[in-house]
Order: C-alpha cells, then sequence, then structure tokens
C-alpha cells in the first residue's frame, strides 16, 4: 500500500511539471476565433482543449487578440512607431504575453503565437510588416519562450480583392517563412483558398467570405497541432548579434550559447528586408558552451543592406533578428547634364551600383516643385530625359531622391 501510494505520488509530481506550459496568442479576429460559433470551435480554444483536457500537458492558455488589429499593436510597450503609425496596446500586446508567462519556471514551457494575417496589409510595406514581426519574435525569444509566427490570410473583399494586393497577400506568406523557417511558422494560407480566384475555399469560409468557419478553424487548429509547439528543444541560443561599417567593409559579429557541438550558422544578407541570399556558412566549434563569432562581408551593397543569421542545429533551425546597415558611399552617381541650356527635354546621364526606384523632381528658385515623376534605374551606366518645354527661361533645380533618404541636388538653367 504504502509502495502504491509513493507511486501515485510521483506520478502526480510528474503530471504537475508536465502541465506547466502556457500558451499565449496574440493578434487579431482569426486569433480571437471570429467567424466560428460557438466559440470553443475557434482554433485557440480547440487548442486549450487539446492540450489542457486531452495531453493534460498545458496549464493555461491567453487569448490576447482584437478584431481589426494591426501587427503594430502587438509591438512591445517600449516601441515608438513612426508618426503614422499605431502604438502598441499594453494590454493585449507581446509584453503583456511575456507578463503572463513570466512565473514559469522553465522559460521554454512557455509559447507565445502571433496571429495578425492581413488588417492594414494594404497600407504597410512588406519590410515594415516583416519588421514588427521580428520585433515580437525577438522579444519572445530573448525571454526564453518559444514563438511560432502564423502566415497572411487568403482575404478578397474591397481593395484585398485586387490582383495586386492578392499578390502581395501571398509575398507576405513567402516571406514570413522564408525569414522564420518552416519549424518556426504556422501557414494558415496554403490549402484554404480556390487556385482560380484566390478566394477562400467556400469548405472554410465564413458567411463575409473574410473569416474561417468552424471547419476552417478546425483545419487551421490541427495544423498548429501538428507543429507540436510544446515538443522538442530550443535551437541555438543567441545571445548577442551587431554589425557596423569599418573601412568600406560590413563587420558582423555575434555570442551564441550552443547546447549541443553541432551547430552552424549561415550569413545572410537583403537589400529590401525580403529576399535574401547566402554569403557564408561558418560552423562553430566542436562544443557546447558559448562562443564568438565575426564576419566581414568585404562587399558591401550601396545604400540600405539588412543582415541576418540563420542559427541550425540538430533540433532545427531559427533566423536572427535583422541588423540594418547603411553604406555611406553613393549608390548613384550624376554623370552629365545636357543640352545647357535645356531645350524641350533634359537628358540625365548617370552610374548606378545597383537597381533603385528614384523620384525626379523639377524645382524653381523659390522652391516650387514643378514636375515630380518616377523612374528605375538599373545597376550600370544609364540615361533618361524629362520633359521641361512647359518652363519658362530661368534657372531650375534636379533633385533625385532614392535609397535609404538620399539625395542628389544639380542646378540647371533653361
Amino acid at each position: 500500500m504504502k509502495k502504491l501510494l509513493c507511486l501515485l505520488l510521483l506520478a502526480l509530481a510528474g503530471l504537475d511539471v508536465f502541465s506547466q506550459h502556457k500558451f499565449a496568442v496574440i493578434g487579431s479576429s482569426t486569433a480571437g476565433g471570429t467567424g466560428a460559433w460557438p466559440y470553443d470551435s475557434a482554433w485557440a480554444r480547440r487548442f486549450n482543449y487539446y492540450y489542457k483536457y486531452q495531453l493534460h500537458i498545458l496549464d493555461t492558455t491567453y487569448v490576447l487578440a482584437v478584431g481589426g488589429y494591426p501587427v503594430y499593436k502587438g509591438m512591445p510597450t517600449s516601441y515608438v512607431p513612426p508618426p503614422d503609425r499605431e502604438y502598441a496596446d499594453p494590454a493585449v500586446n507581446v509584453t503583456r504575453a511575456l507578463e503572463l508567462l513570466s512565473d514559469l519556471t522553465i522559460p521554454s514551457n512557455g509559447v507565445v503565437v502571433v496571429n495578425y494575417p492581413s488588417n492594414k496589409y494594404d497600407i504597410y510595406s512588406i519590410p515594415e510588416i516583416m519588421f514588427c514581426l521580428q520585433t515580437i519574435y525577438d522579444s519572445v525569444v530573448k525571454a526564453g519562450h518559444r514563438c511560432y509566427i502564423v502566415t497572411s490570410q487568403v482575404r478578397s473583399d474591397g481593395v484585398f480583392g485586387t490582383s495586386a494586393m492578392k499578390r502581395k497577400l501571398a509575398d507576405i506568406k513567402d516571406s514570413i517563412l522564408n525569414r522564420f523557417g518552416e519549424a518556426h511558422t504556422l501557414n494558415f494560407y496554403d490549402g484554404m483558398y480556390n487556385p482560380a480566384d484566390t478566394t477562400l475555399l467556400p469548405i472554410y469560409a465564413a458567411p463575409d467570405n473574410i473569416h474561417f468557419n468552424n471547419t476552417g478553424h478546425r483545419v487551421i487548429f490541427e495544423r498548429a497541432r501538428d507543429k507540436q509547439l510544446f515538443g522538442g528543444t530550443l535551437p541555438v541560443k543567441l545571445e548577442r548579434f551587431t554589425g557596423s561599417m569599418h573601412d568600406h567593409a560590413v563587420q558582423l559579429a555575434w555570442t551564441a550559447e550552443l547546447t549541443e557541438p553541432e551547430a552552424s550558422f549561415l550569413v545572410e544578407r537583403s537589400h529590401d528586408g525580403v529576399h535574401y541570399e547566402s554569403l557564408k556558412s561558418i560552423e562553430a566549434k566542436q562544443q557546447a558552451g558559448a562562443q564568438s563569432f565575426s564576419f566581414n562581408d568585404l562587399q558591401p551593397l550601396p545604400d540600405l543592406s539588412f543582415y541576418r543569421l540563420e542559427m541550425k542545429d540538430r533540433s532545427g533551425s531559427v533566423f536572427s533578428k535583422v541588423i540594418r546597415i547603411v553604406n555611406p558611399l553613393p549608390g548613384i552617381t550624376l554623370k552629365k547634364l545636357y543640352p545647357v541650356p535645356a531645350q524641350r527635354t533634359l537628358t540625365i546621364e548617370l552610374s548606378a551600383e545597383q537597381a533603385y526606384n528614384i523620384s525626379c523632381s523639377v524645382i524653381g528658385t523659390t522652391g516650387t516643385t514643378l514636375l515630380k515623376t518616377g523612374r528605375v534605374v538599373r545597376k550600370g551606366e544609364g540615361k533618361f530625359t524629362i520633359p521641361v518645354d512647359y518652363l519658362p527661361a530661368g534657372h531650375y533645380f534636379l533633385l533625385l531622391q532614392y535609397g535609404n533618404g538620399k539625395t542628389i541636388l544639380k542646378a540647371f538653367t533653361k
């Protein structure tokens, strides 16, 4: 009898240890369960029931979601957004999620899912969307918890019904999968739409044709369940990752805590924060513990560049935060303006270190903008013309703007 009691106490103790997992989802209407009825059919509530009452390994689920909220609402409370962007909501953002997980004895028993599928993605650029998601992800991982980013979702109402916006939502999905890897994303996009018109498949669509119905919520719950969000170990833990320009080269340095010797780092670079190229694979030393690494990019891109690390070990891979580096060397050199004085057109010859979208303006001596147009400049030598036949004789300025706020100002006469 005494032996049986001891076994029972050990079993209960083991159950208590396993149940110390906590789960938080931050986001908007999909995270909140819109489209499902009753709300127990929503994917996050199905997730809670499965892990808490069927597997008995989940203690608490926190659904921090507000319909209509864009990704800026989930940023850390300390983040100050650009003037035309929203402040974080401290009641439901990542800072609040981390507060709710802060009492975990083992931090990695906490999981945060980030579910902002589309709100204001018609307004935000893809790089800023990825910046927000990366910032939220970094905050969670830094606290020792697991983090999973949900992809965008198909949507076809209003402006989202245009081919350009449908393509953009697909590009955002691809960017999330590329940035965070399959191991740290939940794909709520692929397989949920009609390939003929990129609308929600009727079997998954709620009456508004924007949100998932009960069947759709069940499918995305199954995808979250099959991901085994509480299983395995965290990847390589990055302690520090920095970068700077020095002697016309970008110098990267990082320190990582390794739990196993079979780890490596892939240094990647991007010109737009979305599409990355691999620069160098660096193997860790055959020993566990803290190690320091460095890499010099001797041929950096002009203007603005983005760098990240893909960290790999036997448990999988994860991406680091993204570092932005500004190369002070000019990306465009103005070679010639002619004819002098200008006649019907003004020809602009230039040399570009890479392809740019540039803004070209003609400004009068009083500061009034008389013409503004855009051009795509390819890498290498090139030229284009702008019309100036409408200008009276006099003095003017040509203003070229490109890249990360760089400008070229040149006077000409007509």
